[in-house]
């Protein structure tokens, strides 16, 4: 019985070549999005679940809550309270400093810049990573020692098998040993590690150690008794005024208001650091790819069961005559859903392989590192046939072999289904039109506000200017001038400048006052050499730029220049003081909170947004000064040549005055990219599921309108003798196969729109939710619903009546 029923199945398959296509397209394009969107899901929910003992580890975050000010999150964190943590909290296991620095690391005549991660000997307690070679009990029990990735090993030693050698970090005088060769790591990790080694003692008077509004590395704990957390983070509440360090109680007010610490799990930090600002993935978008997946495969299942069903009426004389011959209904059951369930799994390995093909420009897209896990892949297709071959089997089997024989061979044509199906059947169309409609505008509106941020005008020219972040290197202290002088000789460089503010960086904040007002306004602040308000291209709003000629515009040290220092406000800073107008700004004196120097404000420019789009806009104040300072950055303004040549070039020059430290620089434009990069890539992914989701739908569509235009030739034949016209029949069968698209239109339209009004959210600065998106969407799917409709129904409309008659009978 199995074999015939395994027989009769292909028979069917084979010989209805265009069911067969259509139904194995649909399912496979929807197991592949399907697919493709489990191995996000499950990459971006697993992340830090390899770490050894996870659940127990915990990032110290400091949270502050000033009054007068929104309330914030950082996991970049003062070390003031680590030497009390552990005394204070028994139940710690084990706690450790961490700061990931770029150095300048030399082995032999590799040189190049690294991410060093400098931290505390009991590294090992809290992240037990496993070490190819090497003790981790001893490996960082002192200083001299470091331990790197497999990556590193074979980067500055040629193979994995380093243990022993020595490599020299940070220019010290002294080369530290490998003691430790950590095993690969996976690359859904929020900490990667390539280079560890203890903080160096010379480190521990930076101000990060002793100041709490120092924010520069991360604080992690062990807990090993989870029951200990509430009582951990109860104290952890107010903790900087159990601890001051060098800071009085009214400034910790000042800064943290009713804040302090809070634990926040490993486990959870992808996500977390992603509602904070600071990184990740929103938990939001990646449920919403999730849906996507399963919308797609419902949809294609959905495409199954409407062409199964529509199908059905051509197979009733089948059914019948099998009915006359003894076949009994369990048995047509039993072949219908081995026509679905083959159908399926056909479909799965077809999709698998789609998956597979698409997975690299899914990762190029999403900044993902997916695989084909095929243990994974495999269970996941196994389950996707079981359950999609039942759901997409079982209502048109059992309808079909519902038929009666006698009424079905006594009848002059076959059976429709009736009208409880045929409106099934409408309704299935308007939810498959619905969901890619949806997607569809998703991904134009998160296109748009991408190409928003890339258009957005940062108070920058970024186009011909490069950022040297390398000039920040601690050995380059006395060189910076000299080195900021080289490169202006250089081919090309129209100026050459430094200064702690650039794309992506501005450190310094803190409170500052009108002078003789009481209020403070917290706000970035910075220095700047000669030529760089040119250099970014600022627009001056009143007053003037910083000028050499006068005294006080760039001192050696502006802290140290006494009062009258010159200094430049932009727009919201002058603002936030409270002037009147910008030209009021000029000529005030303001001073910095707790200081008694003040500064004369000499010049107001437009805002520049130095961070990303999703931060507000941050209120500068910029002095001018001479000598050097730390934080820095070297910019050039280049002209008349390409950015690789010029990048060549300053390389070059670079190597000729700090040879002992690697060149690194990224022109303004790239840094701003990742800004809307990924919002970009990810719009691009949510069109491709749309085009998809559009793609399965109108399959369904072609067939329902081939079967339902089969079934109307004698109607359209008898209209046509009586006077109808071409384009009346198409116009009648156009009327009522667009009115699912029409509707799904309704559905779709406030779905997107409170999904996008959610995302919008959170962007400072963002597009407004036009109806345009909307417009453009529903017009692009009728149009090709109306295509998919012409293609099938328009032979059928422009035949003559005597053969459409003759072909009904």
């Amino acid at each position: 019985m199995f074999a015939d029923t395994l027989k009769a199945t292909w028979r069917t398959l084979t010989g209805q070549k265009r069911y067969t296509f259509l139904n194995l397209a649909g399912l496979a394009l929807g197991i592949a999005v399907f697919l493709t969107m489990a191995l996000i899901v499950r990459y971006e929910n697993s992340y830090d679940a390899s770490v050894p003992n996870v659940s127990h580890l915990y990032v110290l975050n400091e949270v502050f809550r000033p009054a007068g000010h929104a309330p914030s999150e950082s996991d970049d964190v003062s070390f003031v309270p680590f030497p009390f943590i552990k005394q204070d909290f028994p139940e710690i296991g084990a706690a450790i400093r961490m700061l990931q620095e770029p150095l300048v690391v030399r082995a032999g005549l590799t040189l190049s810049q690294e991410k060093v991660t400098l931290t505390d000997p009991a590294f090992f307690s809290v992240f037990k990573l496993p070490l190819l070679a090497g003790d981790s009990s001893t490996a960082l029990d002192g200083p001299g020692k470091v331990v790197i990735s497999t990556d590193m090993a074979r980067k500055y030693f040629g193979t994995e098998q380093a243990l022993g050698k020595r490599l020299r970090i940070d220019n010290d005088q002294t080369e530290a040993i490998v003691s430790g060769i950590l095993a690969p790591q996976p690359p859904n990790q929020t900490m990667g590690f390539d280079l560890i080694e203890v903080i160096p003692t010379s480190w521990l008077s930076k101000y990060a150690f002793t100041n709490w509004g120092s924010m520069w590395g991360t604080l992690w704990v062990r807990v090993d008794d989870p029951r200990a957390i509430p009582r951990i983070q109860a104290g952890l509440a107010h903790y900087p005024y159990q601890h001051p360090g060098n800071w009085t109680k009214d400034l910790l007010q000042e800064v943290f208001g009713g804040g302090g610490l809070e634990l926040v799990p490993l486990q959870d930090l992808h996500f977390h650091a992603a509602a904070v600002g600071e990184g990740g993935n929103s938990r939001a978008l990646v449920r919403i790819l999730g849906l996507i997946g399963l919308a797609a495969l419902a949809t294609a299942i959905i495409n199954y069961v409407n062409l199964a069903t529509a199908r059905s009426a051509l197979r009733a004389r089948e059914v019948a005559v099998r009915k006359v011959l003894g076949a009994t209904r369990l048995r047509l059951i039993v072949q219908f859903m081995t026509e679905a369930y083959m159908m399926v799994m056909m479909a799965a390995v077809l999709g698998t392989v789609f998956t597979e093909l698409a997975l690299h420009w899914v990762n190029l897209w999403g900044g993902w590192k997916l695989s084909m896990d095929w243990a994974y892949v495999l269970s996941i297709n196994v389950l996707v046939v079981l359950v999609a071959g039942t759901l997409a089997g079982f209502y048109p089997a059992l309808i079909i072999s519902g038929f009666r024989p006698a009424a079905v061979l006594a009848a002059s044509k076959t059976p429709a289904g009736g009208r409880i199906e045929s409106r099934l059947r409408a309704l299935l169309v308007v939810l498959q039109f619905s969901f890619a409609m949806t997607l569809a505008i998703c991904s134009l509106v998160m296109g748009l506000q991408a190409r928003h941020i890339r258009m957005l005008d940062r108070g920058m020219k970024q186009d011909g200017l490069i950022v040297i972040p390398s000039l920040n290197d601690a050995s380059l202290v006395s060189r910076q001038s000299d080195i900021i002088t080289r490169l202006a000789q250089v081919p090309g460089v129209r100026i050459a400048t430094r200064s702690d503010i650039y794309p992506h960086n501005a450190l310094n904040n803190d409170d500052w006052l009108l002078a003789g007002h009481p209020e403070k306004h917290a706000m970035n602040w910075g220095r700047a050499t000669d030529g760089y308000f040119d250099a970014i291209g600022a627009h001056l709003l009143a007053g003037r730029f910083f000028d050499s000629h006068h005294g006080q515009d760039y001192p050696v040290d502006p802290h140290a220049a006494g009062n009258g220092t010159s200094v430049i406000l932009t727009r919201l800073a002058a603002e936030r003081f409270g002037f009147s107008s910008l030209q009021d700004a000029v000529g005030k004196n303001v001073q910095e909170s707790g200081a008694s120097q003040t500064y004369h404000v000499v010049g107001v420019i437009e805002d520049i947004r130095v961070r990303s789009a999703s931060a507000p806009i941050r209120p500068l104040l910029f002095m001018g000064a001479s000598g050097s300072f730390s934080y820095i950055g070297g910019l050039i303004r280049y002209s008349g040549t390409s950015t690789q040549i010029e990048m060549d070039r300053l390389a070059r020059a670079w190597a000729e005055v700090a040879p002992d430290v690697a060149f690194s620089a990224q022109t303004a434009s790239d840094i701003f990219a990742d800004d809307y990069r990924r919002d970009e890539s990810h719009g691009a992914l949510f069109g491709i599921g749309s085009a998809v989701a559009i793609g399965i739908a109108c399959l369904g569509l072609y067939g329902l309108s081939a079967f339902n235009v089969s079934r109307r030739r004698q109607e359209i034949g008898i209209r046509k003798v009586l006077g109808a016209r071409t384009q009346d029949v198409l116009w009648l069968l156009l009327i009522q196969f667009l009115r699912p698209v029409v509707f799904a239109s309704f559905v779709a339209w406030p779905t997107a729109w409170v999904l996008m009004r959610i995302w919008l959210s959170s962007f400072n600065d963002r597009i407004s939710l036009t109806p345009m998106p909307f417009l453009a969407v529903t017009t692009v799917a009728l149009s090709i619903a109306v295509l998919t409709i012409i293609a099938q129904t328009r032979r059928i409309a422009t035949l003559s009546p005597a053969r459409s008659l003759h072909q009904a009978g």
